[in-house]
């Protein structure tokens, strides 16, 4: 079983990175040729836009694909080896726009980067359209985003009766829809001693979770919320979505939830623990996860098919 507490770390600083602002040029004069990753969702996007034969490392949370497994290793969120980077002698180091320390290391060691965000679908579209032009994949990434934007739409489209999804899927600010969309408390990690750890309204996964269909029940700004189970029994979620990529499967999951009889999601057993390791990475696979999503809500009544 691996570590979850070193996964979360890197996982919500990936996710915690690029609120706001758009993906930065880079800094190369050619088409790089030797690439570095220092994200999970950025080698991702590296293969995902068929560039996995430039990419010579990545970080030991860099898991998928397998050819990712067996990439040499530059150390992790907040250790990275410098030593260790400049033995590969990259052309190109893609990073997270908030990784200011790392930047200016590399740019004291003479090393190009390219910034991206992660932090809404219209960060990883523009990451993958940056590194994309970047990195000579210019069609691959309009591929890409074009696949994304239409299942996307089809999602969307499926939650509003079947109709055009009026809203563009890069926005981060999706509209009240008027069909009965159920309130949703979506956790991660599944620790079931201590609070639970939840995503609140200024995220990924919520923006994912108002394309499926559902309502978010935390509320205020916050990306990430602690709740004590007195909260969760206030806030009376009709379903509960459990994101826990640590476990190899979800009968492995503790049930923090019994005791919560009151709670509409125990009640009505809507209870869904989600064990795939795509779910807290912010990359091209978040369409999985907003597959998944959806699938839950029209599992459960709430959106005709």
């Amino acid at each position: 079983m691996r570590n979850w507490l070193n996964i979360a770390i890197v996982l919500l600083a990936a996710l915690l990175c690029g609120c706001g602002k758009p993906a930065q040029p880079a800094t190369p004069k050619k088409v790089p040729e030797r690439i570095i990753s220092l994200a999970p969702n950025i080698a991702e996007t590296l293969y995902a836009l068929g560039l996995g034969d430039k990419l010579v490392g990545n970080t030991p949370h860099c898991t998928h694909p397998d050819a990712a497994r067996v990439l040499p290793k530059i150390g992790g969120f907040g250790q990275f080896n410098y030593e260790a980077i400049v033995t590969l002698r990259p052309d190109l180091v893609i990073l997270h726009k908030e990784y200011d320390t790392e930047k200016a290391r590399l740019k004291s060691l003479g090393i190009p980067t390219l910034e991206t965000g992660s932090y809404f679908i219209a960060d990883i579209l523009e990451t993958i359209r940056s590194i994309g032009d970047t990195c000579g994949a210019q069609d691959q990434a309009d591929e890409l985003i074009a696949q994304l934007e239409s299942r996307i739409t089809q999602l969307q489209g499926r939650q509003d009766g079947g109709g055009t999804a009026s809203v563009s899927p890069a926005s981060s600010g999706l509209r009240e829809r008027s069909t009965n969309r159920p309130r949703v408390l979506i956790t991660f990690g599944s620790d079931a001693t201590g609070p639970i750890h939840a995503f609140g309204p200024g995220c990924l996964h919520n923006e994912m979770l108002e394309i499926a269909g559902g309502k978010n029940v935390v509320e205020g700004k916050l990306p990430f919320a602690t709740l004590s189970r007195e909260s969760i029994l206030r806030l009376n979620p009709d379903i509960i979505i459990v994101l826990a990529p640590e476990l190899e499967n979800a009968a492995d999951a503790p049930n923090p939830w019994s005791k919560l009889t009151s709670v509409s999601a125990v009640q009505n057993n809507r209870i869904h623990i989600l064990t795939a390791d795509y779910t807290c990475i912010p990359g091209p696979r978040f369409i999985q996860t907003l597959d998944d999503f959806s699938r839950i809500i029209r599992q459960n009544d709430f959106v005709a098919e």
